[in-house]
Order: C-alpha cells, then sequence, then structure tokens
C-alpha cells in the first residue's frame, strides 16, 4: 500500500462553550481509514463524554456497529470502497451522521446528500457542529409552514437532541413523541421560527418543567 501523507484533525480541544454539549453516553460511530484522524475525533469526542464505536477502517468492521450507534462520521473512501452503504443502514435507522472527505472527486449519491459533507482540512470543531448543530437564529417574519413540510427530516436530529437533554433512550423516545403531540396542537400559534428552531423550543421546556417523569 503507498504511503499516504499524515494528516492530523486541527485544533483536537475542546473549545469554549463545548462543555454545554454534554455526550455523556452517546454513541458516536467513526469510520475513518487514516489512523491519526481517527485517533483525533475518538479522543475529541471521547473527551466530551462519548461512547466511541470503533474506530472502523472498513466497511465491514463499520457494519457492526450501525444498529447500536447513536450518531455518526463517515471517510467517504475506505482504501477504495465507498462507505455509502454504511450511510443506507444509518438513514434506514434515522442516525444523524456526516461525511468525512479528502477526495473532492467523490460524487455523493443525491439520496445522501441531506448529510454535511465536510473536507478532511476541516477541524474539530467544524465536525462538531456539523454533527451537532448550533441552534439558529430567529426567523423573524418568516412565514409558518405546514408541520409535516419538513419534520420527517428532523426526526434523527430531534431523537439526539432528546438523548442529550435525557440520557435515556426510552425517555428520550417519549420526549420526542411529546414534542410531537404539543406541536400538533400549538401549530396555529407557531412563532415565525424556522420548524427546528420550534420543535427544539418546545422540546426544551417539556424537558425542563417534566423531563423526569419521562423516565418511568
Amino acid at each position: 500500500m503507498p504511503n499516504r501523507p499524515v494528516r492530523t484533525l486541527a485544533n483536537p480541544a475542546r473549545r469554549k462553550g463545548d462543555e454545554v454539549r454534554d455526550l455523556r453516553g452517546v454513541r458516536i460511530l467513526i469510520v475513518e481509514d487514516d489512523w491519526v484522524l481517527a485517533g483525533d475525533l475518538a479522543r475529541y469526542f471521547g473527551n466530551m463524554g462519548a461512547v466511541v464505536l470503533g474506530p472502523a477502517a472498513t466497511v465491514e468492521h463499520a457494519s457492526m456497529h450501525t444498529e447500536v450507534a447513536e450518531a455518526a462520521i463517515l471517510d467517504v473512501n475506505l482504501n477504495g470502497r465507498r462507505v455509502f452503504p454504511i450511510a443506507d443502514e444509518l438513514m434506514r435507522r434515522g442516525v444523524p451522521f456526516v461525511f468525512f472527505s479528502g477526495d473532492e472527486d467523490i460524487v455523493i449519491p443525491e439520496r445522501l446528500r441531506h448529510a454535511s459533507n465536510l473536507r478532511k482540512s476541516s477541524d474539530s470543531y467544524a465536525v462538531f457542529d456539523a454533527l451537532f448543530p448550533p441552534e439558529k437564529s430567529a426567523l423573524a417574519g418568516r412565514p409558518a409552514v405546514n408541520l409535516s413540510d419538513n419534520v420527517f427530516s428532523l426526526l434523527p436530529k430531534l431523537r439526539l437532541a432528546a438523548r442529550l437533554l435525557l440520557g435515556d433512550v426510552g425517555a428520550s423516545d417519549r420526549l420526542v413523541e411529546r414534542t410531537l403531540e404539543r406541536a400538533i396542537g400549538e401549530i396555529d400559534r407557531r412563532p415565525g421560527v424556522s420548524t427546528e428552531d420550534w420543535l427544539n423550543g418546545i422540546m426544551r421546556n417539556i424537558a425542563g418543567s417534566g423531563g423526569t417523569s419521562l423516565l418511568h
């Protein structure tokens, strides 16, 4: 195998403000065939309390973890093989993931283009923000849209946000259910913000006012 240039992930240390994103117990699958980058990613998310699955350098190894992963970082090119079968399985399960690619010539299939596609020159903060997007500012005056317009595509993010809030898988699923139930009841009073911001706001309110009741 030809020697490849050694890369390192820029700024692997946690930045100020990341502490508020508690990743303790969140299972993050890392699929990367560059052992230096894989190690940097594993340390970065491990330092935040995440349970790192892998790192996996092959499709076969990665497939062993897809049933339990709650988020994933996927190198597109694994020694000549594409990671897309893993992405398809994660998408089927509603697990959020991002692509991490060093090859600009690889075309992402249209069915998977909803996921962020980061270059390997990206720093660790960009990977974190792509996998766990920061809240967007309110879009004042934006007209409300039907709740069903993009809620299906938001379900993986909602499930992960609930997991970060409560930690317990069963309670997290119940939190998502209550969030959607309340959203349906309040759709006529929806503020002029994006669907994602609106649902996340409802979820935080429910978790803050009665999150412990969801644990039982």
